[in-house]
């Protein structure tokens, strides 16, 4: 009898778990899968006109978005395109399908990947800045988007809305991270939340 207890216990636990995960993918979207044993680059920036802005509240989805955008050629701030996301959740953090929606509204392409550091290169290598979900600083449990500009050997450059963040004054970026530090801060899953880790958006025109 007791078995039969534990056992209907299990049945329920992983029929949570399931509906927990089909309700992640519906808010953060089915992403594709991309590994690359090595990017072609040592290294590489995305040299172009951009601007750096700084989110207020929880609005880094729109800011780091809002980032892309202007670098495909549509001129919008990132408090506009945060306003204009109309999937918004608890303190006002935007999951992944609202992303999604905003390029969609733009016309502009855009892929959910999961992948790996080199994987992430390569996108960035292809002249397009990329939207990446990470936690704030490594051991945060703050869940932030960031847009990555480039790479070398020992650092990811970024553009990050978070102003705090900013440790650097080049006219291309605004925060290196160590790529040890960056793949800490890009582990972001739970143990209910099994896809949300090395996430990453694609965008272009």
């Amino acid at each position: 009898m007791g078995t039969l207890i534990i056992l209907k216990i299990l049945r329920e636990i992983l029929w949570i778990y399931i509906w927990v995960t089909v309700i992640n993918i519906i808010l953060y979207g089915l992403p594709i899968p991309k590994i690359i044993r090595k990017c072609k680059h040592k290294e590489y920036m995305i040299d172009a006109d951009n601007r750096f802005e700084y989110q207020q509240g929880s609005e880094c989805s729109g800011y780091s978005t809002a980032f892309v955008l202007r670098h495909l050629g549509i001129d919008i701030d990132g408090l506009s395109a945060y306003r204009q996301i109309p999937v918004k959740l608890w303190r006002g953090s935007v999951p992944g399908i609202g992303i999604i929606y905003l390029c969609l509204k733009y016309k502009v392409k855009v892929l959910l990947r999961i992948g790996n550091i080199e994987a992430l290169k390569d996108s960035v290598s292809k002249g397009v800045p990329v939207v990446v979900f990470t936690r704030t600083v490594v051991g945060s449990r703050w869940l932030h988007y960031i847009t990555v500009v480039g790479f070398d050997e020992e650092y990811i450059y970024t553009a990050d809305s978070l102003k705090e963040q900013k440790n650097s004054e080049d006219k291309l970026y605004n925060r290196r991270i160590p790529i040890s530090d960056f793949k800490k801060i890009w582990q972001t899953s739970k143990i209910y939340q099994p896809l949300m880790f090395n996430l990453f958006f694609e965008m272009k025109k």
